[in-house]
């Protein structure tokens, strides 16, 4: 903040007449030119030709002048096309001298070519002028990267929106914009600064904008100076200065700034995060320089301001861009960069109509009217019109949408090589070994299909081969899949049909709504027991069960806590009557449950076959059973089996990945931790909204059941529906699920963060206030 109050040096003409002439051997006529905090001055007439004298203020580290030369002769070097003054050595063959002020003080000095034009704010742009500027951004940062200076690291530059919390303290001087400000620059602490360190970053010129620009007579930019903001931060950072910097220079903002972007998209990629942040850099560059040229006005007595004399800097500005709908914004940035999905500009029920004639009549999508989206970045979804969604329903994208390693493992391994497991590979056997490591050794064996309904179906012939029965046994609203086999085995898909004759279901272990409730002595035994029901009936129609299938959080059931003593009791008595385990681990796997990596371990238990899907991939499809080794050869000795694509070296490829990102990112402890925030959360909300009767769950899976009554436990059917709507409406999106459809489900990814958390807390507690 040392240059919040400028304190430009003041210096008489002729101690800079001999500076000039002294020490860079410059004769001519001298005239000062604009500046914020230094004083620059133009040498004209002279024999050497023009150049430009720069004396910096005594504040100024002479370090950062030392970057300044060097990145300039650096870039004389990497990019000598790039319309840049060139630095002009002194008599004694140096590129920088110090001058001593009035007062003692030193002040670092050097010289520069002057490049011809005119000022570009001055030249009244066109779109397709600014098109060349965003060109030319790209440009000068492509030739800095490689430049690194030790002054520009954490170098606390005043007008770095990273800086902008210091400047929380001067919201006072913004009348009717200080609670918008205040918010948003807490905001910007928690949410955005955390995600700016993620970007892509290097040596940044910062402050390209009109008065740094020179036009030449072609209206070609003949001219790129001022290198005086140099950090070291996120290279988007170039672009969002530069569209708040040039909000004045044009009537029509959001074609500056569209054609700003597609310039520098031209050059550049701008990456689907950046994009995200578009806006927001943006209005952080202008609060920054509001709360400056304020605070100079204020607090700096008569002393001039350059940057509020040049136009730089408006309470009006400001209005203009927070009165534009930020999500629609975003998408028009993002399609001047090339990055927007295809959109038709269909409206939603034209898009319904042509998806009823290729998906069938009968529309299964969320909500009324249904979302369209088009991207998504981590624990967001972005829909057609830009805006954000959290996504506390889709357990897919186990490591977060689009997550990049995921990604770019994916990419990278579609280039080298895409086959089946006929062949050698590595991927493969990296990608087996590390999975039954992960079950402590205790199933090594894998099978690769492409889903986790393969996989079950699978892992369901494979328990009929061992054990030679035909019964199955399943919890009463279960789902596991949609093949013949597995659908047989998922009662909560039934609409019409009956559960065919070799399934039994047994109780879902309830103990807030089943008919043994939390307390009753031996619970999990009590309903355990249900098995045995479950058993004479197979047997009197002459069966045995060849396997029990559970999900180890219970999703369909109604997200049920683990009960001590259940699922080790229940698989018990199974494997006395001659059956095996089957662990779905599809939705309860890969940490979600937090503290281990799978369900099944907090029930204490060693199924014989895990089976895994979608979060495998983080969305790419693949499915694995992890069983013993001898039931796979039993199996494979009765019958031939192989799929084409599963186990494929893409598919391993993307595995692995996330195998990887969760190992790295301690993903498993952040979701205990994470999760016991958010729950200590939904608990508070309980306490407060007399609809909320349980709310259960662990790590990152949580179910909240409403009822309208808590004695009677009459189930909100019909206010559950509209939370979720209103849940929506407030940016956070989510599921229901249970019987009686009256339990909001919740299951973020795993890189869900505190943040997160309390953004969601804070969406659904305004949605159940509107109830």
């Amino acid at each position: 903040m040392k240059f919040l109050i400028a304190n430009r040096p003041d210096f008489p003409m002729a101690a800079v007449e001999e500076l000039a002439q002294g020490e860079f051997g410059l004769t001519g006529k001298l005239t000062e030119l604009y500046s914020e905090r230094d004083l620059n001055f133009r040498v004209s007439g002279g024999d050497q030709g023009d150049f430009v004298l720069k004396i910096s203020n005594t504040l100024e580290e002479s370090a950062l002048i030392e970057a300044q030369v060097q990145a300039l002769q650096f870039l004389a070097r990497t990019a000598p096309d790039l319309p840049l003054p060139r630095v002009l050595l002194g008599r004694a063959g140096q590129p920088v001298v110090t001058l001593r002020g009035k007062d003692g003080a030193s002040h670092t000095c050097f010289a520069l070519s002057w490049l011809p034009g005119s000022v570009v704010s001055d030249a009244g742009l066109q779109p397709t002028d600014f098109r060349d500027i965003g060109r030319m951004i790209a440009r000068v940062e492509q030739g800095m990267r490689g430049f690194f200076h030790p002054a520009l690291g954490g170098r606390g530059l005043l007008w770095d929106v990273r800086e902008l919390p210091k400047l929380a303290g001067k919201t006072h001087y913004l009348g009717a914009h200080q609670d918008w400000a205040d918010q948003f620059i807490a905001r910007f602490a928690s949410n955005i600064l955390p995600r700016l360190e993620k970007l892509q970053a290097q040596v940044i010129h910062g402050d390209i904008h009109g008065h740094n620009l020179v036009l030449g007579p072609d209206r070609a930019i003949s001219g790129v100076i001022d290198f005086g903001d140099m950090v070291h931060g996120p290279r988007i950072l170039n672009l969002t200065n530069a569209l708040a910097d040039f909000l004045h220079d044009g009537p029509d903002t959001l074609a500056i700034w569209s054609a700003l972007v597609e310039g520098y998209a031209g050059q550049r990629r701008i990456e689907p995060e950046e994009v995200e942040l578009l806006v927001d850099l943006t209005l952080a560059r202008l609060l920054v320089t509001l709360l400056i040229t304020m605070t100079r006005a204020e607090e700096a007595g008569d002393q001039a301001d350059y940057i509020r004399d040049a136009g730089f800097g408006s309470t009006e500005g400001l209005a203009a861009v927070l009165a534009l709908d930020a999500g629609k914004v975003t998408a028009r940035l993002a399609g001047a960069a090339g990055l927007s999905a295809p959109v038709s500009g269909q409206s939603v029920a034209e898009m319904m109509a042509r998806r009823g004639k290729v998906m069938g009549g009968r529309p299964y999508v969320f909500y009324d009217p249904p979302l369209h989206l088009v991207r998504g970045e981590g624990v967001w979804l972005i829909d057609v019109d830009g805006r954000r969604y959290m996504d506390l329903y889709n357990n897919v994208p186990i490591v977060g949408h689009c997550n990049p390693r995921v990604a770019d493992a994916i990419a990278a391994q579609t280039r080298i090589l895409n086959t089946n497991t006929r062949y050698l590979g590595e991927h493969l056997l990296d990608y087996a070994e590390r999975l039954g490591a992960l079950t402590g050794g205790a199933l090594t064996a894998c099978a690769f299909v492409n889903s986790g309904s393969e996989a079950n179906d699978i892992a369901w012939r494979m328990a009929r081969a061992w054990t030679g029965n035909r019964g199955a046994i399943t919890q009463e609203f279960a789902y596991h899949g949609i093949t013949e086999a597995i659908d047989a085995l998922s009662p909560s898909a039934l609409r019409a049909a009956k559960t065919p004759d070799h399934v039994r279901t047994v109780l879902g272990p309830d103990g807030y709504r089943g008919p043994f409730k939390h307390g009753t002595p031996d619970l999990g035994r009590r309903y355990a027991m249900d098995a045995d029901r479950a058993i004479r009936s197979l047997a009197e129609a002459g069966m045995k069960p060849a396997a029990v299938i559970t999900d180890s959080a219970f999703l369909t059931n109604g997200v049920l806590e683990p009960m001590p003593g259940y699922v080790a009791e229940l698989f018990a008595r199974i494997r006395a009557a001659g059956g095996l385990c089957i662990a779905d681990e599809v939705q309860s796997g890969f940490g979600r449950m937090g503290d281990h990596f799978w369900g099944y371990q907090h029930h204490g238990v060693t199924p014989d076959f895990v089976t895994i899907g979608k979060p495998a991939g983080n969305g790419h499809p693949i499915g694995v059973v992890l069983t013993r080794p001898e039931i796979l050869d039993h199996f494979l000795e009765q019958t031939a089996f192989f799929s084409t694509f599963g186990g494929n070296n893409v598919s391993c490829a993307a595995g692995l990945a996330v195998l990887d990102e969760i190992r790295d990112r301690g993903l498993v402890d952040s979701a205990r931790d994470v999760g016991g925030r958010f729950k200590a959360g939904l608990l508070r909300l309980r306490d407060r909204f007399p609809i909320i009767g349980d709310v259960r769950g662990m790590g990152l899976v949580f179910g909240m059941e409403l009822v309208s009554d808590r004695q009677t436990l009459a189930p909100a059917q019909g206010q559950t529906d509209r939370l979720l709507g209103l849940m929506r409406d407030e940016g956070i999106l989510a599921g229901s699920e249970g019987v009686l459809g009256n339990i909001v489900k919740m299951r973020p990814p795993l890189v869900f963060t505190a943040a997160d958390a309390d953004f969601a807390l804070a969406a659904l507690e305004r949605a159940l206030a509107q109830l």
